[in-house]
Formats: structure tokens, sequence, C-alpha cells
């Protein structure tokens, strides 16, 4: 077992979210262009990189398990 404090799992949480949140966006992007690429979309606006408040979310969302006393 480690012995992290708080202020760690709380800083890997959130870097854990970041890198998750990065994976996407790019996942998406590529997409849309493959498919502007292949002509089968006519679709032009890449997709929006995200908000810090929506990074928040997501690690508050990875963080809810450590909090959960099951």
């Amino acid at each position: 077992m480690s012995n992290k404090n708080p202020f760690e799992i709380r800083t890997e949480v959130l870097a854990m979210a970041k890198d998750y949140m990065d994976k996407q966006f790019e996942l998406n992007r590529e997409f849309v262009q493959a498919t502007m690429d292949a002509g089968l979309s006519t679709f032009e606006a890449m997709p929006k990189m995200y908000t810090s408040e929506e990074l928040m979310e997501k690690a508050k969302e990875f963080y809810s398990f450590v909090s959960k006393k099951d």
C-alpha cells in the first residue's frame, strides 16, 4: 500500500483525467479528419478542446471511487 497523502492522490487523479480527455480530443480530431479526407463527411469544424470545468468534472468522476466508503 502506498503512503500518498490526499493532495498527491488528487494530483494523480487530475493528471489521469487530463490524459483521458486529451486522448478523447485527439481521437475525435483524427476521426473528423479521416472522414473529411475520405469524402465521407462535409463536416468541417474540428472538435473543441475541453474546458477547465469539464476537466474538473471528469477528475471528480474519477476521484469518486477514492472517496467511496464501500
